[in-house]
């Protein structure tokens, strides 16, 4: 914990200085939930031995987490940090059952990691981490930008599936919010012009081989270019965790709505010369996003993820394992501080079919209450997604507050 103080103390003696302008802000919130565990998830334990036992009925979870940004800018330039914190309990701890896993995706806090600012303590029943997940320099110069450190890599429209953000992971399904993954190296923004912006991403990675291992290198471009007032086109470019990439993403606004596109190709491995360790991947997503009413928003987002035959996990990095998938999300306000909301993910091809409610209600000033549910309808038919059956029942409370 040396090094957390360590940064602080920096944050805390340059803040102090008057010429400095400081920001600081976070969030903090708790949840409870009751989980049920389903027969299929028992049962296919027995049957494979890949998988470990699911053996449990019911169980309480419990979580707290949170974020604390500082912010101290200079004349043209800044500095950015944020440390994040998240402690759970449960019984499903003792036994390494999949459920926590799901419960506090996403798991992996920085996505591109090269200087391992964490540390991660597990008790018998218990699990907390202490994650600095952003913390870099922003230098302004005329019309371009340069950033240096461990930064947010903030693109793309999707919320249930962004494929062409491999960078930070998308938590519409998740009971997590105000949550994002950090990345170590370089990012230079240059400003075309009033249409056309580019990013250039120069990352490193080592948790793949370990932190005394070599790094795995990410060079990346995303671009912004505004066709027109209502259409807007991203590109994205580069190798990323030793695969070739490329893809993009089509966006058109109505008045009331917009339709969007995403498409994201992998090639193999880049040293996989025979093919016998990866293949092929791509993604796409097709989207569209509409204000019914001055109450109801709805969005809709379906799509094909490409299984990784190669994987060894599970769940990969994905919040639930679908490969072709249609989403429906809808929330209403019922009043300007209660709102109801209602996703219904399918996966169409074994038909795993998962719904979820979180309806929340705002009191005081800047916190607020909310009562979810995670409901799985149907676990589908097809042996190869094993980890559907996996997807446990959930009835819980968060209570959050922002300063």
């Amino acid at each position: 914990m040396k090094k957390y103080f360590f940064v602080a103390l920096l944050f805390i003696s340059g803040s102090a200085l008057a010429e400095f302008k400081t920001e600081f802000s976070g969030n903090l919130e708790i949840q409870s939930r009751n989980s049920w565990n389903g027969e299929e998830a028992k049962n296919l334990s027995l049957l494979n031995d890949q998988i470990p036992s699911q053996d449990w009925d019911s169980q309480n979870f419990s979580l707290i987490y949170g974020n604390l940004n500082g912010k101290v800018n200079l004349s043209n330039s800044r500095i950015e940090s944020n440390f994040f914190v998240r402690h759970s309990r449960s019984d499903l701890y003792k036994n390494d059952y999949i459920a926590p896993f799901i419960f506090n995706f996403p798991n992996k806090l920085v996505a591109r990691e090269i200087f391992n600012l964490q540390n991660d303590q597990a008790g018998s029943n218990n699990q907390t981490e202490y994650v600095l997940n952003k913390l870099y320099y922003e230098w302004s110069y005329g019309e371009n930008r340069f950033v240096a450190g461990r930064i947010y890599v903030n693109y793309g429209i999707g919320e249930i599936f962004n494929p062409i953000n491999p960078f930070n992971q998308p938590t519409g399904l998740t009971s997590i919010s105000q949550v994002a993954q950090g990345n170590d190296g370089l990012n230079f923004t240059f400003y075309k012009d009033d249409n056309h912006t580019i990013d250039f991403y120069f990352l490193g990675d080592k948790s793949l081989q370990g932190y005394e291992g070599q790094i795995d290198k990410t060079m990346w471009a995303h671009g912004e270019y505004q066709w027109s007032n209502n259409l807007q086109l991203d590109y994205v470019i580069g190798e990323d965790q030793k695969r070739h990439k490329i893809g993009g993403q089509f966006r058109y606004n109505f008045e009331e709505s917009m339709i969007f596109l995403q498409t994201l190709y992998q090639t193999r491995y880049t040293d996989d010369i025979d093919g016998d360790q990866s293949h092929h991947l791509w993604d796409v997503m097709l989207g569209f996003d509409q204000q019914m009413t001055t109450k109801w928003h709805v969005r809709a987002e379906g799509g094909h993820q490409k299984k990784n035959e190669f994987a060894t996990s599970l769940f990969n990095d994905r919040f639930l394992p679908s490969e072709y998938f249609i989403a429906l999300v809808n929330q209403y306000e019922i009043h300007p501080l209660v709102k109801l909301g209602g996703t219904i993910i399918n996966d169409v091809k074994t038909g795993f079919t998962y719904f979820i409610t979180r309806n929340t209600y705002s009191f005081a000033k800047s916190s607020e209450l909310e009562l979810f549910a995670y409901l799985p309808m149907a676990k589908g038919t097809d042996i190869e997604n094993k980890a559907q059956k996996l997807v446990t029942t959930d009835v819980g409370v968060a209570l959050r507050t922002f300063f």
